[in-house]
């Protein structure tokens, strides 16, 4: 085999803590490796925070030869606030394969939510190559990344309200010549809504204090209505679109 006809430079989201040649593990199927090294390049990189409240892992893998196929997984750890046995809080696994250029793999590592507690924190990288050449050869080497103890704002005590979500009354038919009596409903933000009513049928207009739409119906169609609660107090707004059908009595299906 030709050596170090190709550089591959492989970038994840797993940091390491120690650094020399990835050690060969070879699974029963395949064939001894032919002295090909793999390697992590950034040294002693715990985790770290992105923002007050994300925590993230990362680094980097080099190989020596074009490769088949690399399996990369990488996984962010909690120990607690007295750094005790840790726990996988989240974890990706990647696969990237078949080329001969030198590839560069990103593989990025945050913990779930976005929520940072504070604590101890270290980190895990897998990585399984299996180079181009061979019958196959595999390299296989896991890392480690801390632990680091990293300090979090606390939660918030006032989360922001829910948003304004309008309840839909579903589709309404009508004969024409009805009247329409329907209260419309919302929850979230303050609870106080300004209301307001795009395509209602002619004869119909919504009460734009408390969402009540009434009228009579005097024109054969359908209208798609759309209607909207704005939230007096500025928690935003939340619309909801449903149908009107109006229909003359002794036609059923117009």
């Amino acid at each position: 085999m030709r050596r170090n006809r190709f550089r591959s430079l492989l970038a994840l989201a797993a940091a390491a803590v120690s650094i020399g040649p990835l050690a060969f593990a070879t699974p029963a199927s395949a064939a001894v490796p032919d002295g090909h090294n793999c390697w992590y390049v950034f040294l002693g990189s715990p985790p770290s925070k992105v923002s007050d409240r994300t925590v993230n892992y990362t680094a980097t893998v080099q190989c020596d030869g074009p490769v088949r196929r690399i399996d990369l997984t990488v996984e962010l750890l909690y120990h607690g606030q007295v750094n005790g046995p840790a726990q996988s809080v989240y974890g990706r696994t990647d696969v990237w394969q078949n080329t001969t250029l030198t590839p560069l793999f990103g593989l990025g590592v945050n913990n779930p939510g976005a929520f940072c507690e504070s604590g101890y924190y270290s980190g895990r990288a897998t990585a399984t190559v299996q180079y181009l050449s061979g019958s196959p050869e595999f390299i296989t080497r896991s890392t480690g990344g801390g632990p680091v103890r990293l300090d979090c704002p606390p939660p918030d005590m006032n989360p922001p309200p829910p948003p304004v979500t309008v309840t839909s009354p579903g589709t309404q038919t009508r004969f024409l010549g009805d009247p329409v009596d329907l209260q419309m409903q919302a929850t979230g933000a303050s609870g106080r809504y300004n209301w307001s009513a795009t395509g209602l049928p002619p004869g119909v207009s919504i009460v734009p204090s408390n969402g009540y739409i009434g009228g009579q119906v005097t024109t054969v169609g359908t209208y798609n209505v759309t209607v909207t609660a704005t939230d007096v107090g500025g928690g935003g707004q939340g619309s909801v679109s449903f149908t009107i059908r109006v229909r003359r009595e002794a036609c059923p299906t117009c």
